[in-house]
């Protein structure tokens, strides 16, 4: 049953993992390099089923330059079911590979992957298949660093209310 008022995923990499699974499964497990030509030119205005998730969260990849596109692919598209998601530096090797005259670095390579995420998920936060507002986890949460003497007080607090 489809509700309405909820998001189909809970967080964008969710979308581009299903985006990239069901877009190796239609083409048989033989997909090239994913390019704007392959993308929807519109958007259903609703969502019944799996197709128009799939298309919805393509058409929301509109626009990308080939390396983004590259790049999306690379890190969310599994050869296989069973494959876990690439690492940055296995995306950064491969785009040598792939785009010998770019000369990849690491960081460039984080630069394009947040500038192609962020489009993303702006499509998909104002087609509502996302949430709003994304919620950080503990680990992307900043930290907040103490100095030896809130640290000392806070532990002594800690002690006297034990």
């Amino acid at each position: 049953m489809l509700y309405e008022n909820k998001t189909r995923f809970k967080k964008t990499e969710d979308a581009l993992r299903f985006y990239f699974r069901l877009h190796e499964l239609l083409h048989s497990g033989h997909t090239g390099r994913l390019v704007s030509d392959d993308l929807p030119m519109v958007v259903t205005p609703t969502a019944s089923n799996a197709i128009d998730d799939y298309q919805r969260v393509g058409w929301c990849m509109q626009g990308l330059e080939e390396i983004d596109l590259w790049l999306l692919s690379e890190v969310y598209g599994p050869t296989s079911f069973g494959v876990h998601r690439r690492s940055f530096s296995q995306a950064c090797r491969a785009g040598r590979n792939e785009f010998p005259k770019h000369e990849f670095r690491l960081r460039q390579v984080g630069v394009i992957h947040r500038h192609a995420i962020g489009v993303v998920s702006q499509r998909l936060r104002g087609l509502g298949m996302i949430p709003s507002r994304q919620i950080m986890s503990v680990a992307h949460l900043p930290r907040r660093h103490r100095t030896p003497e809130e640290r000392a007080r806070v532990h002594g607090s800690q002690a006297a209310n034990q």
